[in-house]
């Protein structure tokens, strides 16, 4: 229920919170952040504060959020529950169906399994024949095509540059050097860059 300034809180709080006296100000700033405590400027320094009835009013605060957020799990809650009974209503009407034109809930199921198993083992084949796979194979020659176009589209840039680099210094041997550093064994003396 007192009214502190900074000075007597730097003093006061070192041994009562067993804080370092350089970490006073961080700790009040912590304190102000998560509203524990009120802090006014009055004249050139700082007064703080804390009354209980701000932290019970907060305490209150958060308890009725609470109590709003298990109310909405409750009715969530109670909403899901309904909705498997309904689902659960569902497949016995389903059951009784599929009883009703000769079949079994238990059998389908076992037969979805082995079918299940079936196309795995499939699958399985038919990744060894992927080489042969058509649509493999156009996949690759897309993949192809795009790499040589950005090959060609690269191996012009390198052209212009040197090019350009041409045009600036006028020294081929240079050039050249550069141009073998820059691209290494792609690059041979006198010819340019390798052909693929």
């Amino acid at each position: 229920m007192s009214v502190f300034t900074l000075k007597e809180l730097e003093k006061n709080l070192p041994p009562v919170a067993s804080i370092n006296g350089m970490q006073v100000k961080e700790f009040l700033q912590t304190l102000q952040d998560e509203n524990l405590i009120r802090v006014e400027k009055i004249g050139s320094g700082n007064w703080y504060w804390c009354f209980m009835s701000d932290a019970k009013k907060t305490k209150e605060h958060v308890i009725n959020n609470l109590k709003a957020e298990e109310s909405k799990l409750v009715a969530s809650t109670a909403d899901t529950e309904r909705q498997i009974e309904e689902e659960m209503a569902k497949r016995e009407d389903d059951d009784e169906m599929l009883e009703g034109n000769g079949m079994d809930r238990k059998a389908l199921l076992e037969a979805h399994d082995t079918l299940f198993k079936e196309k795995m083992v499939l699958d399985k084949q038919l990744a060894c024949y992927s080489d042969n796979d058509p649509a493999e194979i156009l996949s690759k020659m897309e993949e192809a095509k795009r790499l040589k176009a950005s090959a060609i589209r690269w191996t012009d840039n390198i052209e212009s540059l040197e090019s350009f680099l041409m045009t600036l210094t006028s020294d081929r041997n240079q050039i050249a050097e550069f141009m073998q550093s820059a691209c290494g064994d792609e690059y041979v003396l006198g010819e340019g860059l390798k052909e693929l």
